[in-house]
């Protein structure tokens, strides 16, 4: 739950902007963090305020957006521009989710739409956002990037539009973009886990989005899974025209399937692997997420730790044996923590599902640690609720109890984020923090130092915190390593 104030500011933000016409219906258009957002409403609101968010080329052959609006599904758009999914893009969709939700009221689920590279666009973020997903349709949808814009397996080959989307992406060069093993193709088991519903209309003939290496591919991996999966083929049809003139059989499959993933886990619960591209960004010197992970695992087999440290960037940045990242907390690790053999196996960018997959798939399948020091949850805060959050560090604890039952779980209160006690973010943290002090387990400690990284009127003190109010500096590490290695030494003694 927001506090006053910050309810206030996005209430402020919701009413910036212009209203106007759109094919008869109320159109408004405001900012969303300096973004373009469009919102169409009803003449009357369906029970439960569904939505229909179309991703990508707002008012291109829009009959199913149409249609939707007159059986009272809002329309909405946010103009992230020719980004091709990117993270930083899919980012700014959560904060236009979080917007849509709490100050216009609208479902929590919604029905995605991807046109063309827009279906980049609806799949990444559904990955990230499963239990927020009513159901995505896409029309003639990119399902594989390489195919287009790369041009690879007969997809339409274009080579500036190909250098914007790694440069999007983050990717240092061109081969980690044909690399990269996160096409919507790949990640569709968080999708079935929540049992979203997907509807696509390809045209058979599309010699732009080749249905072949994309939505054939999407359809057979999909029902692999028991997922629900319809495909409505235009025989000889072409990339364009795009959509169906009636849109009555894609409007059926919405109604019919509407409350398919209604009871959808939280995403935080779900596992998945990272999709983000840090590389350069995170002190990964060019590598990728799963390099990472391969550090960190070979680290916990050749080390046989006693303790691990599992977490985010702010766990990343203690370094420690056997991790090649940037370690501002590495003095006050060699201080406090190198005594108990520890081993850092912090992610930048991991939310808890990242962890939580991690646990699940080898990261201590061999070692088994006395102790695991947990910290994560902060990256899902723009797009996760704070009961989520907590209950995605509780998946976590139990993942690693479950690989390892002897092992104690001393799990870090997410740290305050904002430099202000008046900061949105300090309220979400609190909520997480107080739903985290009644998880109750004989193995599980709760540590929490906010104290410790507050100045005495409640405002972050930058000289232990970044200048982004949410990091640690060295002397924020030396508090954090300090108050751990006090608790490991009592944990080690019982």
């Amino acid at each position: 739950m927001l506090s006053s104030i910050g309810l206030a500011a996005l209430f402020m933000i919701q009413n910036q902007g212009t209203i106007s016409d759109y094919n008869g219906y109320e159109r408004h258009d405001f900012k969303v963090a300096g973004v373009s957002a469009i919102v169409v409403k009803p003449h009357s609101p369906r029970q439960g305020m569904p939505w229909i968010w179309r991703t990508e080329f707002f008012d291109h052959r829009p009959m199913l957006d149409l249609a939707l609006l007159k059986e009272g599904f809002y329309l909405v758009h946010l103009e992230v521009g020719n980004t091709w999914g990117a993270p930083a893009a899919m980012e700014q969709f959560s904060q236009f989710y979080r917007e849509l939700t709490v100050n216009w009221h609208l479902n929590r689920r919604v029905v995605l739409e991807g046109f063309s590279r827009g279906g980049l666009y609806a799949y990444n973020w559904a990955y990230q956002n499963p239990d927020k997903v009513m159901a995505i349709y896409g029309d003639a949808p990119v399902c594989d990037f390489t195919t287009a814009p790369y041009g690879r397996k007969g997809g339409l080959n274009s080579p500036d539009d190909w250098k914007s989307l790694w440069t999007n992406y983050g990717f240092p060069d061109e081969a980690a973009a044909l690399a990269y093993p996160y096409q919507p193709i790949d990640k569709l088991e968080p999708l079935a886990a929540a049992k979203i519903p997907i509807i696509h209309v390809v045209g058979d003939a599309d010699m732009t989005v080749p249905v072949a290496t994309n939505t054939a591919v999407l359809e057979e991996r999909y029902k692999k899974l028991h997922g629900t999966i319809e495909v409505i083929h235009k025989p000889g049809g072409d990339h364009h025209p795009h959509s169906l003139d009636d849109p009555s059989p894609l409007v059926k499959f919405i109604f019919d399937h509407m409350e398919d993933s209604a009871g959808a886990p939280p995403a935080t619960v779900i596992p998945t692997q990272n999709p983000e591209s840090r590389y350069d960004a995170a002190g990964w010197g060019g590598r990728p997420w799963l390099a990472q992970v391969e550090d960190a695992n070979r680290a916990v087999r050749d080390l046989h730790p006693k303790v691990v440290l599992l977490g985010d960037s702010i766990t990343q940045g203690f370094g420690g044996p056997g991790r090649t990242v940037s370690n501002p907390g590495g003095a006050a690790f060699d201080k406090h923590l190198a005594k108990f053999g520890a081993v850092n196996m912090g992610i930048s960018g991991d939310r808890t599902q990242h962890l939580l997959w991690r646990v699940q798939h080898g990261s201590l399948d061999i070692a088994k640690p006395e102790v695991a020091v947990i910290l994560i949850g902060t990256n899902n805060r723009p797009s996760d609720s704070p009961f989520a959050i907590a209950k995605g560090i509780e998946a976590v604890s139990e993942a690693v109890h479950a690989k390892s039952p002897h092992t104690k779980i001393l799990i870090t209160a997410v740290f305050p984020a904002g430099a202000e006690p008046t900061d949105p973010n300090r309220t979400i943290v609190a909520e997480i923090n107080q739903e985290l002090s009644r998880y109750r387990r004989s193995y599980v400690k709760l540590l929490d130092i906010e104290h410790a990284l507050l100045k005495a009127d409640g405002r972050a003190d930058l000289d232990k915190m970044a200048g982004d109010a949410l990091h640690l500096q060295g002397p924020g590490y030396e508090v954090w390593a300090a108050a751990l290695e006090k608790e490991l030494d009592r944990m080690a003694h019982k």
